[in-house]
């Protein structure tokens, strides 16, 4: 009886060769470029003026409507001080392509957890290689295997080391008085429903988990 060979799974999605996907990353660079150029007085991410222009459209969603109608409605209000034209400008805008703007961060997430997704599946195979390389440089072609094992060895602990978190010192308590009680022991110990209440009433809305699906579920 023949030995039966293994066989090749065949969910696993088709690779793409490097002249395709050259064309198709010169294709996308060339719609993200002419994106930018039909954006009227496109402005790219600064981030030293991120804190004053953040500041500044933080009143401007609601603030503006209400100055257009004070100033449209009051004659002696000041005509020199804010531009109507230009601040309804600023409110189409807005609603205009505001978004689209939604809709090309999600697809830069998607584009992102794409290439980690394969970056992934490769680094899950190159683990068990890696793994596999530790035990076969004790066999009888370690001497061969030594400097790349070493080498894969070094960069699987340098990426570890990337992930740790260093671990912040613990505050040193300050001495208490003899015969004196500490702040916690003097203050009243909470419920802790109350915490649990606490927790419950946060203020920030929930984000629906893909833009795509909220989309979907709106139509």
């Amino acid at each position: 009886m023949q030995p039966v060979k293994p066989t090749q799974p065949t969910d696993a999605p088709a690779a793409t060769d490097a002249q395709t996907l050259d064309a198709i990353a010169s294709q996308l660079l060339d719609l993200v470029t002419k994106m930018e150029s039909l954006v009227p007085d496109f402005e790219p991410h600064d981030k030293r003026e991120i804190a004053r222009v953040a500041a500044g459209a933080k009143f401007a969603h609601e603030l503006i409507a209400a100055t257009v109608t004070m100033v449209t409605s009051v004659p002696s209000a000041p005509q020199d001080l804010f531009n109507v034209a230009a601040a309804q400008e600023a409110l189409q805008f807005r609603d205009q392509l505001r978004p689209i703007a939604q809709r090309l961060a999600a697809f830069a997430q998607g584009l992102e957890f794409t290439i980690n997704t394969k970056l992934s599946a490769s680094g899950e195979d190159a683990l068990q290689t890696h793994h596999w390389g530790k035990r076969a440089v004790k066999g009888p072609n370690g001497a061969a295997l030594q400097p790349y094992v070493d080498e894969m060895s070094r960069v699987v602990n340098r990426a570890i080391n990337r992930s740790k978190k260093p671990k912040s010192e613990p505050p040193t308590p300050s001495p208490v008085p003899q015969g004196g009680k500490t702040l916690m022991a003097i203050m009243p110990q909470r419920p802790a429903e109350d915490s649990a209440a606490d927790a419950d009433t946060d203020d920030g809305a929930e984000l629906p988990e893909s833009y795509y699906k909220a989309a979907e579920d709106e139509e």
